[in-house]
């Protein structure tokens, strides 16, 4: 190693602290507007540093949680084509954290293989990258390739699950009730596991984290047709505490306002 890459890749580490905080204040903050025009520029910055350490796990993980969040929250219903790109730059990120080269490419029997030599210290990767994989995949059904991709990503919720079901706010569980609860039994859903999940996801975020109720009404209650349930989620979030949970302010707000929007579209879906 050079002199020259040794200096920077000290520098990124002594930056780090501070990077971590600008992300808790991100996360924290409540003002939508606000965080949509601070992210994007936190981001470049996050990518500034990466180019002096390609391989910091922990710059990588930032960068994936960091469009997947964004593409989310600001993004996809305005301009899903763009959500599509910025999901796949996040989940290649999370990736590139990974031990093993080119997951993406891998056949699912191959990610299973993959999958056993994960750890907990993987998991940050590995929870991002279902994350990213998982909203390009809902952006992109109508291509080919998106199928052959969702048993790739089961075989990775799954590990994340095993690995610790808790882990942010217990969101192995809001995955999986969101990957099965997202899709008819035609196309691979399955409505018993995506209650359970989404119950226990719940649970175990002890009802803080909203963004929960919002997708357990958007997806199972909307395809089980169960108009009692789908308004009763929304509404608990909408008579939430603002400061149920500081820490993810922003994430909780993202499901007061997305509720917002849904409840005006029941009659739609129902």
């Amino acid at each position: 190693m050079s002199v020259g890459c040794s200096t920077r890749q000290i520098a990124v580490q002594w930056s780090l602290p501070l990077v971590a905080d600008q992300v808790l204040a991100l996360q924290e903050e409540s003002d939508l507007d606000l965080a949509r025009e601070a992210i994007p520029g936190n981001l470049k910055i996050l990518e500034g540093l990466l180019k002096g350490d390609a391989s910091n796990p922990e710059l990588l993980k930032y960068l994936a949680e960091g469009f997947c969040s964004y593409s989310y929250t600001f993004v996809k219903d305005e301009d899903p084509e763009r959500a599509r790109e910025l999901y796949l730059r996040g989940r290649n990120y999370a990736l590139q954290a990974l031990p093993v080269t080119e997951l993406e490419k891998l056949s699912p029997a191959e990610i299973k293989e993959a999958m056993s030599s994960m750890t907990r210290d993987d998991l940050p990767a590995l929870f991002w990258a279902g994350q990213c994989w998982g909203e390009w995949l809902t952006l992109s059904l109508s291509e080919p390739r998106a199928f052959a991709d969702i048993s790739k990503l089961e075989v990775i919720l799954q590990r994340n699950l095993e690995l610790d079901e808790s882990y942010h706010f217990a969101g192995p569980h809001l995955a999986l009730g969101v990957f099965y609860g997202s899709r008819s039994r035609m196309l691979g859903g399955n409505p018993e596991k995506a209650k359970f999940h989404f119950e226990r996801s719940l649970e175990l975020a002890e009802n803080k984290y909203l963004l929960a109720y919002y997708f357990y009404a958007k997806t199972y209650a909307v395809q089980m047709q169960d108009r009692d349930l789908f308004e009763t989620l929304l509404n608990t979030i909408q008579d939430s505490p603002r400061d149920i949970l500081p820490e993810q302010r922003l994430a909780n707000e993202t499901a007061r306002k997305q509720a917002g929007i849904l409840l005006k579209m029941a009659d739609e879906l129902f």
